[in-house]
């Protein structure tokens, strides 16, 4: 009688040990099972860049004119900076008049004699991907195709991008943009990055130039519209709604598609829903049937995301769990609540408790504390998540570190208090 009590308590505490272990299970390891045929892939949070999918996504492979997200954050800061104008027209050279008759390529006609507005050439470099026309719009901003990928280089650089090769505005090969080439390159070069990389380029421009979606969501338009050369521009983001990949419930609104013979079919999309906003990026999917393949295996990824995770949110201000008091030894009160100096959100698997998101605190300062006075809404720290014990992965490292803020003011208590907490200490 006594071994088939044992018997039953064994099974009984084996299932609970198997069922807490599914609801620790970080979300890292559920994403894991996704399978898409692209090479590599990776979803991340817009905002917070925590990595909720990831299939080889630190692999640098050919982006093709997913390159184009990075010049037009150039011409777009540019803008903003007031060196480019929206209605500035644009001269086009004869290198970039070759490349727009190339009917190899996507373009848009362009001419010598007759010049180009900037939101014209930014227009068909986002929904048509005319190649001509976005170098055309780098040449306006930087003088020069050597120049312009130059500026390309630095702001990859500057955001932590450290394995990219690029050659060129728009993700051709060298051969393709013939006298427009980045001097001592062979003529098989084209753009490369990783997919993790193209993530970063991707929510650095939806974070700094959220207008952007206003176009990229625009399933076709006019170019040179009135003219012999108006040309009807389609998009190649067949994701979008009423075009043959919609994915009903999920109204993506952008970004990117890029083709080529080495990079295969690739795309970074991004769609809001229930108020959170996610980029996705997959590279080297079947170029067969118009690269419907990219498209699918971004719907898997899509949907894998808001169906099996949960956005946990955070408000500015919210004290954190183990991470919400700080020591002010020379204070009037010792210690000081701090709490998040921006909003955030954790994902965690659909069968996670809340209660599996932790957070460790570093203390600006030494371990001795902070040094009174203490101002309200003062920097004193960040923090660290954890889902189930497990680091969260986020894009890049800064990413990972939330800021902390006081939530009152510390005085500094006077020389009395000091001197007596000091005699107490010893005791």
């Amino acid at each position: 009688m006594l071994k088939k009590w044992q018997q039953k308590l064994a099974i009984i505490f084996s299932t609970i040990l198997m069922l807490s272990t599914l609801a620790m299970a970080p979300i890292q390891a559920q994403a894991a099972t996704v399978s898409v045929s692209a090479k590599s892939g990776i979803a991340v949070d817009a905002k917070t860049g925590q990595i909720l999918y990831a299939k080889n996504s630190s692999k640098a492979l050919p982006i093709a004119s997913m390159s184009k997200m990075l010049s037009i954050y150039l011409v777009l800061k540019s803008i903003h900076e007031g060196k480019l104008k929206w209605n500035q027209r644009v001269h086009i050279n004869a290198n970039i008049e070759k490349i727009s008759k190339d009917t190899e390529l996507t373009n848009v006609p362009l001419s010598t004699s007759r010049t180009c507005t900037v939101r014209d050439l930014y227009k068909a470099s986002l929904i048509y991907s005319a190649n001509a026309a976005v170098m055309a719009l780098g040449i306006a901003q930087a003088g020069s195709s050597k120049a312009f990928v130059n500026e390309m280089r630095a702001q990859a650089k500057k955001w932590g991008i450290t394995d990219a090769k690029l050659y060129n505005a728009s993700g051709l090969t060298e051969s393709e943009v013939g006298k427009e080439a980045y001097p001592n390159t062979a003529k098989n070069d084209e753009n490369e990055m990783s997919a993790k990389d193209v993530a970063i380029v991707a929510s650095n421009l939806l974070k700094d130039y959220p207008e952007v979606l206003k176009t990229t969501k625009q399933t076709s338009a006019w170019f040179a519209k009135g003219t012999t050369d108006a040309v009807k521009m389609t998009t190649h983001n067949y994701l979008l709604p009423h075009m043959a990949d919609y994915l009903k419930g999920y109204n993506v609104d952008g970004l990117k598609s890029g083709t080529s013979t080495k990079a295969m079919a690739c795309f970074t999309g991004t769609v809001k829903k229930n108020g959170h906003r996610i980029i996705t990026v997959v590279m080297g999917s079947s170029s067969k049937n118009e690269g419907n393949a990219r498209f699918t295996d971004t719907q898997t990824i899509m949907k894998d995301v808001y169906n099996n995770f949960k956005p946990v949110s955070y408000k500015k201000g919210t004290a954190l769990k183990q991470a919400s008091t700080f020591k002010v030894p020379e204070g009037k009160t010792t210690t000081v609540k701090a709490g998040l100096q921006q909003p955030t959100t954790v994902w965690i698997a659909k069968n996670q408790s809340t209660k599996t998101i932790s957070f460790r605190s570093k203390q600006a300062e030494s371990k001795a504390g902070l040094s009174a006075p203490v101002k309200k809404g003062q920097k004193v720290g960040k923090a660290t998540v954890k889902v189930a014990n497990q680091k969260v992965n986020y894009l890049q490292s800064s990413d990972a570190e939330l800021q902390l803020t006081t939530k009152k003011s510390v005085e500094k208590a006077n020389v009395l208090v000091r001197f007596w907490r000091s005699i107490v200490s010893v005791f």
